[in-house]
């Protein structure tokens, strides 16, 4: 068995196709297919099944695919840390984070990374929480920032803080300055992400609590596009104060009485070991969580 060939298993899996797999790395389309048919002979199983979707893994592929990718980040690992043995901070870093949270932490994360660890090539995959979490487990990822609670064993993680969730409204709407009752959002109808989404959850076990019903009126898998729908008057919505941006109009915010905070959380899988270009990505988001808190800094 050779690195190329599961380096191809990978790349047939991550572009669905012999075809794109040959694309993304840079060779002849019977490359690809002499590579997996090797590798499925020599561990005598079928790895794909080829139909109109594409190539999709077997029962056997994925749990080939799944050792694979960690031999993939151990070596990307192993690379790194040579590198820092010899003073560089060099490397792939994969990261990921959910969309409400992207706004604030991916420009100044790649400004401070540019800055004291200009080495390193960070890929920033965004997402739900759910996504991600699966992501970090099976090795796809290196880390993320996502919603809690976080109840895959196979993954550890540690709360970074937490966010107010407030109330986006039309301009056009009436309402006094001050924090107003969620039964008041509510009367409005909601846009609102699909129910699997941690905020919509969040959304609907508040108004469990007091006895009141959402009402979604447009749902949308984007989390972008709720402020700009709610901006056209589509309806309300609530959403973390950081994921809004400062300059929308038509939009106008407000605390929500008795509305709990969501909280971010940074994991990483329990049985893999940050490379030191992840290391690095770490302690950069770690700093400029401690950065917003208006705390110092643990490194400079």
């Amino acid at each position: 068995m050779e690195l190329r060939q599961l380096e191809t298993l990978i790349a047939v899996a991550a572009e669905g196709s012999f075809t794109g797999a040959a694309i993304e790395l840079s060779t002849a389309q019977s490359n690809v297919s002499d590579q997996i048919k090797q590798l499925e002979s020599e561990l005598g199983v079928q790895l794909f099944t080829r139909g109109r979707r594409g190539a999709q893994t077997t029962e056997f592929g994925e749990v080939v695919l799944d050792r694979a990718r960690r031999i993939g980040r151990e070596i990307e690992s192993m690379r790194s840390d040579i590198s820092a043995r010899l003073g560089l901070e060099v490397g792939e870093a994969t990261f990921g984070i959910v969309g409400t949270a992207s706004r604030w932490v991916i420009p100044r994360l790649v400004a401070e990374l540019r800055e004291r660890s200009s080495g390193i090539e960070l890929m920033v995959r965004e997402a739900a929480s759910e996504r991600l979490i699966v992501d970090v487990a099976s090795g796809v990822l290196a880390q993320a920032i996502v919603t809690e609670p976080v109840n895959d064993p196979r993954v550890q993680g540690e709360t970074l803080m937490e966010e107010n969730l407030v109330a986006v409204l039309p301009k056009s709407v009436s309402v006094p300055d001050k924090p107003i009752a969620l039964a008041k959002v509510l009367e409005l109808g909601l846009v609102l992400p699909p129910r699997e989404n941690p905020l919509r959850r969040e959304v609907e076990s508040a108004a469990l609590e007091k006895s009141l019903e959402v009402r979604v009126t447009v749902e949308v898998e984007g989390i972008r596009l709720i402020a700009d729908l709610v901006a056209s008057g589509a309806g309300a919505s609530i959403m973390p104060e950081t994921a809004l941006p400062s300059d929308l109009p038509n939009v106008k915010t407000r605390a929500i009485i008795g509305m709990p905070p969501r909280r971010l959380a940074l994991i990483s899988g329990r049985e893999t070991s940050l490379s030191s270009a992840d290391t690095a990505v770490r302690a950069a988001v770690l700093d400029l969580v401690l950065e917003r808190k208006g705390r110092p800094r643990k490194r400079p």
